[in-house]
């Protein structure tokens, strides 16, 4: 099912380990050159700035052929021209297949902007040819929506991008967030709703992570899981269930009214992010961390939406200095390392440990070795072997 070969990304991974241990002095020149030589990366992937060319170079001319192909159209009546759009998006979509499968296969492109482009018109063109055929049908954008999950969930199972991966959770909230507003229960319980969905978003990543072929699908695992963590605690943020509370109920004024358990939404938004902290200190989870920080700014933002007393360049000065200060005093703290933390960054670490002895056996069993080692011994006197012949 996966069009990338496993061994490009084991491969990847084993190569940018060694040159980070090669960086922390864990690893000699000569052991990282071995690791390049035994674990080839035989596929093609340019640098960043050449990937977002050819990336835009892909795109422009599957832009430049659709717009070609519907020029044979403009002169038809509406439905001939409806038509058209449907047989144009099939045909598209397969040929896009077809040509990002030899091009991954054949040419060994991976990740290489080229690729991406056409997983992303793929889904489109296959997204466009179901919207007409449902066009008809008038179903609601949430149905719709569940109707183009399969087209995301596949191209994600076999290319792990990681765009098409938050294609999938974005189209999944789109997708109960109308479910639930189509009733009135289901405005009342959405904030719960989501806060469930994105629990069980995360759980399910969990999971994933602990199969065996990780690395494959990790950048996209890695994001989802960020997106899930963000999503548990904005489904409950006292500001956005507020202000989502009166768009939903078209409720335009200056302030947005009260919402029923408001206590309980309160509770959320500040006890969440000391959550998020607390689970990245105590788990060394640096997303935890990052996330809790970032949701107790804002949590700080939403009380002060509400209950500011102070004007806000004021307020903006006074937090500033606050976080100035508390960088400062945490970087003279971790200058040594306290409670498995420290400032210095990771090339000043020494010694080795459990992964640089486990790469070293790996290395060891690929390097070929001499086909005539040196041996001791083999001298004809009894002692140590050093008599007339060596």
């Amino acid at each position: 099912m996966k069009a990338y070969q496993q061994q490009w990304i084991d491969y990847s991974y084993l190569q940018a380990k060694a040159q980070n241990w090669f960086e922390k002095g864990l690893l000699t020149e000569q052991q990282n050159n071995d690791i390049k030589k035994q674990f080839v990366l035989d596929y093609y992937q340019p640098n960043v700035f050449i990937k977002i060319a050819l990336f835009l170079f892909t795109a422009l001319c599957c832009i430049f052929a659709c717009s070609l192909f519907l020029l044979l159209f403009s002169a038809s009546s509406l439905d001939s021209i409806l038509k058209g759009v449907t047989t144009l998006s099939l045909f598209f979509a397969v040929l896009s297949v077809l040509l990002l499968e030899f091009l991954i296969k054949e040419k060994k492109v991976f990740q290489a902007g080229i690729d991406n482009a056409l997983i992303y018109f793929s889904i489109g063109s296959c997204c466009t040819f179901l919207y007409y055929q449902l066009e008809s049908s008038h179903l609601p954008a949430w149905l719709e929506c569940f109707f183009f999950l399969p087209f995301f969930v596949i191209a994600y199972i076999r290319y792990a991008d990681a765009l098409v991966a938050c294609g999938i959770y974005f189209l999944l909230i789109i997708t109960l967030v109308d479910f639930c507003l189509e009733f009135t229960i289901g405005k009342t319980l959405l904030p719960f709703v989501m806060l469930f969905f994105s629990l069980g978003m995360n759980r399910l990543v969990m999971k994933l992570s602990l199969r065996k072929d990780y690395l494959y699908y990790e950048t996209s695992l890695d994001i989802l899981k960020t997106l899930s963590i963000a999503s548990f605690y904005l489904s409950v943020n006292y500001f956005i269930v507020r202000e989502g509370n009166a768009m939903i109920n078209k409720v335009f004024t200056s302030v947005a009214p009260q919402i029923g358990l408001a206590p309980l939404f309160y509770f959320f938004t500040t006890v969440i992010p000391f959550v998020y902290v607390y689970i990245g200190l105590k788990k060394r989870d640096r997303t935890f961390l990052m996330l809790g920080l970032l949701t107790l700014a804002f949590s700080f933002f939403t009380y002060r939406h509400y209950f500011g007393v102070i004007p806000t360049e004021i307020a903006l000065l006074i937090c500033g200095g606050l976080m100035i200060g508390g960088a400062s005093l945490a970087i003279n703290f971790l200058k040594q390392p306290k409670y498995g933390f420290t400032y210095a960054p990771d090339n000043n670490l020494e010694g080795f440990n459990l992964d640089t002895i486990l790469l070293a056996e790996v290395v060891n069993s690929k390097i070929n070795t001499h086909d005539k080692p040196f041996k001791f011994g083999g001298g004809s006197s009894g002692g140590g072997g050093a008599g007339s012949e060596y």
